[in-house]
């Protein structure tokens, strides 16, 4: 990769900032001091473009996310409205009734008015009185209900509305990013020469279902038992050979049989000057999957190689190449 310009697409606004992040956070994070626990072997333009990778896949995964909490507001929205146009339907009727009692007292009230003038005593009159107005506001209320839930029903619609453009937004966002994503990881899988079968133009779940049988069947009975998603979904999103991570896992400990610190299967960052003290430690396999996966993406690029070996094992890197390549 030459320059950023050449290996990105420039048109895409969701990869103008996710680059301009990979640029500067590549910049800050790239290591000083190889002796330490992760011993990096890639160029600057390689680590560059990793971390543009990976802006890319948090780009996809945040638009991913709001595109279907957009969904789910748009499905809760409906469901609102559903209820409340059964709720309108049923005051409809009652606000039917109302105006047709309304315009009956309006028609004749001048025979009511003779009527409470014709009451017996005082107390008959206010009785009266006081029932029609009962009535009268029985039946404003009754309209005014259904006002009320009309203004409703149409909150309730413009809500519904912005949900769905929103949910819109969001999936067409997401597939600008994961496009030029499956682009730049199928170049970079071409570039590696590798010949692992992975197919980077699938989604992130489909590839997961691709993957994570294939992984556990490979770690079957063993420590790192069920650990295939954790990998199918670590490999996915940072663009590595799918089948490296876990084969390291048994050239270094037998699949997670000795780890040389709680869940660390890979010996990763076990110098030889103190293999225990610099050697990492995680506290589930979740966790520790993640970080050796993107170990492996950062530091030594997409898939194994001679030069990989020789960083990761030197002294016995052809060995180390050898076994590790017969597991992959």
């Amino acid at each position: 990769m030459s320059t950023i310009r050449s290996a990105y697409r420039p048109c895409s606004r969701i990869f103008l900032i996710a680059a301009a992040a990979a640029i500067a956070v590549a910049a800050a994070c790239m290591p000083t001091d190889r002796a330490v626990a992760e011993p990096y072997t890639a160029s600057t333009a390689d680590v560059v473009e990793q971390y543009g990778i990976e802006a890319l896949s948090d780009a996809y995964e945040t638009a991913k996310a709001k595109a279907e909490e957009a969904a789910s507001r748009a499905e809760e929205a409906q469901a609102r409205v559903v209820a409340l146009e059964a709720d309108v339907e049923a005051q409809q009727e009652r606000a039917n009734t109302a105006v047709r009692n309304l315009y009956v007292m309006e028609q004749d009230k001048w025979n009511l008015y003779i009527a409470m003038l014709d009451a017996e005593s005082f107390d008959d009159l206010v009785k009266y009185s006081d029932y029609l107005l009962h009535v009268s506001e029985a039946n404003t209320s009754e309209l005014n209900e259904m006002k009320g839930l009309l203004a409703q029903l149409e909150q309730e619609h413009a809500e519904l509305e912005q949900a769905r453009q929103e949910a819109e937004t969001q999936e067409a966002l997401a597939h600008e990013a994961l496009v030029v994503l499956q682009d730049q990881r199928a170049a970079k899988q071409r570039s590696a020469y590798a010949t692992d079968g992975a197919d980077w133009y699938m989604t992130q779940d489909e590839f997961v279902a691709e993957w994570a049988p294939r992984i556990n069947a490979y770690f079957a009975g063993t420590a790192m038992s069920g650990t295939g998603e954790a990998f199918a979904r670590a490999a996915w999103r940072y663009c590595i050979d799918p089948r490296w991570s876990p084969a390291i896992s048994c050239v270094e400990s037998g699949k997670g049989a000795k780890c040389v610190r709680p869940y660390n299967a890979w010996g990763w960052g076990a110098a030889d000057s103190d293999p225990q003290k610099l050697a990492a430690t995680w506290s589930s396999w979740d966790e520790a999957i993640d970080a050796h996966v993107r170990g492996l993406a950062r530091g030594y690029g997409y898939t194994i190689t001679p030069r990989a070996a020789e960083a990761y094992c030197p002294p016995n890197h052809e060995l180390w190449y050898d076994a590790t390549s017969s597991e992959m």
